[in-house]
């Protein structure tokens, strides 16, 4: 129901949870956790927080053999690459990296997890955040993307390809018309065609 005597206008400031995207100075590693999806998946969640409680966050899952990741030192190459960019946050804790061996991803996870719970210094950091392609802040994957606030000239830039603005996606709509004859049950529409829409308006713009 809409009515003109309990429509409202919300005249206040949105405060958005989460942090803006850019450079953001004066950051805190909140909390590191190491989760199982119901599929099985386990995956690292690292959070990070501002002063005024919003946070970025980012997530690493186990790489996989696929069209691009195809041989054995290509899965390897990823990992290494993968490893590195997690090990940018305990270099800001450690004043000297330790050591660690692992036979694979969960082994690495929970060290990661186990290392940055049990750091002696909380030093406030700078942290890179963009927009993910579907729209969500995140802590960048590129290049250097954290650092101690004691760094005086800054090693953290912006690519190009660091979402800085929210991309628009379009919204998914269904090619069926969910509306019913009710003397026959049979769906208004029954293909793309006559519904007007095809399989283009399912991808984002």
């Amino acid at each position: 129901m809409y009515s003109t005597k309990t429509a409202t206008i919300n005249a206040s400031e949105f405060n958005s949870s989460y942090m803006p995207v850019g450079i953001n100075d004066n950051i805190t590693l909140k909390e590191v956790n190491v989760n199982t999806t119901p599929n099985g998946r386990t995956f690292l969640e690292i959070i990070f927080e501002d002063s005024e409680g919003r946070t970025a966050s980012m997530t690493e899952w186990k790489n996989e053999k696929n069209m691009w990741i195809k041989t054995d030192e290509d899965l390897q190459k990823r990992d290494d690459q993968q490893f590195g960019r997690i090990l940018q946050i305990i270099d800001c804790f450690y004043e000297t990296r330790p050591d660690f061996e692992g036979n694979n991803f969960v082994e690495m996870i929970n060290w990661v997890k186990t290392t940055l719970d049990n750091r002696q210094q909380n030093n406030k950091l700078r942290l890179k955040v963009i927009y993910d392609k579907k729209g969500y802040t995140t802590v960048s994957p590129y290049g250097i993307y954290v650092e101690p606030m004691t760094v005086e000239t800054s090693q953290i830039s912006l690519f190009k390809r660091d979402l800085l603005e929210r991309p628009i996606v379009a919204d998914n709509e269904s090619a069926i018309d969910p509306l019913v004859d009710n003397a026959n049950e049979s769906k208004v529409f029954n293909t793309p065609e006559e519904s007007g829409t095809t399989g283009a308006d399912d991808l984002p713009f």
